[in-house]
């Protein structure tokens, strides 16, 4: 691991590089400017503008490199998420989109109540960065409570599946699509 880098809470100075991250880790979608706003809404934006403590930064001394982004309460995120994001959508495919991402986690939500995203710029992969974003996030969900943590993983993502099973998550679901892990936080 590069020896600057330290994992913190999110700030709200954070915004922009956390942003920038989850956009040149999008994949395909968001290398189309139309869809940069979808993802940002849907994989990064509610949880910084409405869960910010629930979410750490990877940090290489000032310059975010890497997050985690938590929704803690599954009901409370629908809500919230409804009203902000869904419900004000401009067309009937963003609305259907942004259902969507809502659907795995509620169909898991009374096991696994909580929810993450987390993404690391390519270049400070595979440095234990994850892991140490992972440990400050269950660490702060088991002090507030939180009895389990799920996330949904893109079928075809190898090294992510290989990163969330060496972590401890188990399979709770695989689609062509996509594979549903969750992981149990209180004993």
């Amino acid at each position: 691991m590069k020896n600057n880098v330290s994992i913190r809470p999110y700030r709200k100075a954070d915004r922009q590089q956390v942003q920038n991250i989850c956009i040149a880790t999008g994949g395909v979608l968001a290398e189309r400017a139309e869809f940069k706003d979808m993802l940002l809404n849907a994989f990064c934006n509610y949880y910084i503008e409405r869960e910010s403590e629930n979410c750490f930064v990877a940090a290489d001394e000032e310059e975010a490199v890497g997050y985690i982004l938590c929704a803690a309460n599954c009901d409370a995120w629908v809500k919230c998420f409804e009203e902000a994001y869904v419900n004000k959508a401009e067309n009937e495919g963003l609305k259907e989109f942004y259902k969507a991402t809502m659907a795995t986690p509620l169909k898991y939500a009374r096991e696994y109540p909580a929810h993450l995203h987390i993404d690391i710029l390519p270049e400070y992969q595979r440095m234990g960065i994850g892991f140490l974003l992972m440990d400050a996030l269950i660490g702060h969900l088991r002090a507030a409570g939180v009895r389990g943590l799920m996330l949904c993983v893109a079928a075809d993502n190898i090294k992510g599946l290989s990163f969330y099973e060496k972590y401890g998550f188990k399979v709770l679901e695989r689609t062509s699509n996509e594979i549903a892990m969750g992981m149990t936080l209180s004993m």
